[in-house]
């Protein structure tokens, strides 16, 4: 029997902060940054299940039902302080990845929603966290619960305008947008994934500072193989890797003619 995978968006409001009680202000400070200050967020969530198709329907869910599955679960957070309003951040930070985990097990709980397959909780256009069932053999029984995830994915998206060149002469286009994913376990005392200002400074150091208004095709990463959105994704994986926290697992690049590139796999040497 087909499956699909049906997906909902959704948005609602919340403030929070991100603050450890075990540290003192000036510690916090410097781990959480800004974060640490009360701020608020217009969050986005995409909530996508997977299921078989039923015959009769043509549905894995009513797509009506699935939007009023995701709007009630979302009141209870909706114009909300994380921190202060909700019990489930009585112990943890609720981050971005916090969030989503208790997303998650709030739809976990509900039997028409138990074929969860991924949440994708934005809180910036350019930020978001993406959680994804490790279920993924195609003969298990229908019976059986997905099982929550073990790690949370972090997408920064930055932009990249490299040199202008004439048409013929560029394979990329004016505008890059370049995804970079980090996943890992979330770390309690911090409540995150991964430190996102020690990512900014990263990639700022070693892919923006370098690439920025220059020519690509006259960069020597680039002198021993044609430049391409798929050569320039191998070969910022190796400058990118050095992430403080979690692990590097994935460069998506986009450029406006629509063409997209996924990078996932080892890194190659740049000089």
């Amino acid at each position: 029997m087909a499956k699909s995978t049906l997906t909902k968006r959704i948005e609602f409001s919340a403030s929070h902060f991100y603050r450890n009680p075990d540290w003192d202000e000036a510690k916090n400070r410097k781990i959480f940054g800004a974060c640490y200050q009360e701020h608020g967020h217009n969050y986005l969530l995409e909530v996508a299940l997977k299921g078989r198709v039923d015959p009769v329907t043509g549905m894995i869910i009513n797509l009506y039902d699935l939007k009023e599955i995701v709007t009630d679960v979302l009141e209870e957070f909706d114009h909300k302080h994380l921190n202060l309003d909700m019990p489930y951040f009585e112990h943890s930070i609720p981050t971005t990845e916090n969030l989503a985990f208790v997303l998650w097990r709030k739809f976990q709980e509900r039997p028409e929603t138990r074929d969860l397959h991924t949440i994708r909780l934005f809180e910036e256009d350019d930020l978001w966290v993406e959680l994804t069932s490790p279920q993924t053999a195609e003969n298990m029984s229908e019976a059986s619960e997905h099982p929550e995830p073990t790690e949370a994915s972090v997408t920064r998206r930055y932009s990249l305008s490299p040199g202008t060149l004439p048409e013929k002469d560029n394979p990329l286009g004016s505008h890059l947008l370049i995804d970079v994913t980090v996943s890992g376990p979330i770390e309690p005392p911090t409540g995150r994934t991964t430190d996102i200002v020690a990512l900014d400074y990263l990639v700022n150091q070693h892919l923006l500072k370098r690439f920025t208004g220059k020519n690509l095709s006259e960069d020597r990463a680039f002198r021993s193989q044609p430049l391409s959105l798929s050569t320039l994704a191998q070969k910022l994986w190796p400058l990118l890797e050095q992430v403080s926290c979690g692990h590097l697992t994935k460069i998506t690049i986009q450029n406006q003619q629509e063409t997209r590139v996924e990078y996932t796999g080892a890194p190659s040497i740049i000089s």
